[in-house]
């Protein structure tokens, strides 16, 4: 808790038993200290959103930091399919030049044989005839002929299967790069919007840590204001006579175990190092709150961070604060005996969770309050 809160204690002590000479001058310490409240509250709450809004950026950044790096491995796999895609394109169109090449020497060698066949047919049929021994000679000689033909018809047929085949695995290639081209323009494009909007994100961080800064400096010059008020309200509160009281007994009947002790510690909304001003009690929602020793409430209401809360003067300049209660069964200038219920256990204010933040101030300055129940 905030050392922002030591000043309103003290003042509002002065409810009990105000002397008339100096209930003017201690009304108005009293306005001019709520005033100051007022604007530490406001402060406080711009800063609590602000640092919300911090730890939700630091996790947007934290998770676009992933996905950028998921991005970057992503285009990385996608360029390397796309230079594959292309390098199989290159082969193929290669074996199919080949094919071509191939293909067109087999046509011409097949024109020159039709040729010598069909367009000089009959000295190729005489050359035939006169070199045969006999008609069956001159048989063979002449299928011989027409098998060479019929040959090089079969090979030129099976090389425009292979080329057909070759020039359709070339479209399926050529598709199959050109989705690979597509898809890597995809991922570039994905990998420049996220590390774009984590560059926003950062920039948009860095603004929030400067807000936070000057809230931070607004607060601290509220807190110095409270504590020149606080000094004046201390020396106006000994001219009024005080009850005598002590502060003996603990404050959650049942429930004794401390989630955070008094002492300097990074603070769960603002993140800066302050006092923690009091002890947190553990205790489930609706568990009773009881008074630490006799005394009058000098307040009982909504008290900023505390949320809802109860402050006991005890006289001697002792006094208690019960903060973060889900509801107060005292109201302000009621006298209370120890042990009387007070309210009961909640999660108001600047609270993470239902527990009981217990304060003992000696002359408005928070003390250990194990130091009582030792």
């Amino acid at each position: 808790m905030s050392k922002k809160k030591t000043i309103l204690i003290t003042v509002l002590m002065v409810f009990v038993l105000v002397l008339p000479v100096s209930a003017d001058d201690l009304n108005e310490a009293i306005r001019k200290q709520q005033e100051i409240l007022k604007q530490q509250n406001n402060a406080e709450s711009r800063l609590n959103n602000l640092t919300v809004k911090a730890d939700q950026m630091e996790k947007q950044i934290q998770q676009l930091t992933q996905q950028v790096t998921a991005a970057e491995l992503d285009l990385q796999k996608k360029e390397k399919a796309y230079a594959d895609a292309q390098q199989r394109v290159i082969i193929i169109q290669a074996e199919v030049a080949e094919k071509q090449q191939e293909l067109d020497n087999r046509q011409e060698a097949l024109r020159k044989r039709v040729k010598a066949v069909y367009e000089d047919g009959q000295v190729n049929y005489l050359e035939v005839l006169f070199q045969s021994t006999d008609i069956s000679d001159f048989l063979s000689r002449l299928e011989y002929l027409g098998y060479l033909v019929e040959n090089d018809q079969n090979i030129l047929a099976d090389i425009r299967v292979q080329k057909e085949e070759l020039d359709k695995k070339e479209i399926e290639l050529v598709a199959k790069m050109e989705e690979a081209a597509k898809l890597k323009i995809e991922a570039e494009k994905a990998k420049e919007y996220l590390a774009a909007t984590k560059s926003q994100k950062e920039i948009a961080l860095l603004e929030n840590k400067k807000d936070q800064e000057a809230l931070l400096i607004q607060i601290e010059k509220l807190e110095k204001d409270s504590k020149e008020l606080e000094a004046k309200i201390r020396e106006l509160q000994k001219q009024n006579s005080g009850i005598n009281g002590s502060v003996s007994i603990w404050p959650t009947p049942g429930y004794q175990y401390i989630t955070s002790p008094y002492g300097y510690r990074i603070h769960p909304i603002t993140k800066q190092r302050r006092l923690h001003t009091g002890a947190d009690i553990g205790a489930p929602h609706g568990a009773k709150i009881i008074s630490a020793g006799a005394g009058i409430v000098i307040y009982s209401g909504w008290y900023g961070a505390y949320g809802n809360a109860v402050i006991i003067d005890h006289g001697n300049g002792i006094s208690t604060l019960y903060g973060h209660m889900s509801s107060r069964a005292v109201a302000t200038n009621a006298a209370v005996v120890p042990g009387q219920v007070i309210g009961y256990v909640g999660s108001t204010g600047w609270s993470t969770g239902p527990h009981l933040h217990f304060e003992v101030r000696q002359d408005g300055v928070p003390v250990n309050p194990m130091t009582y129940f030792r």
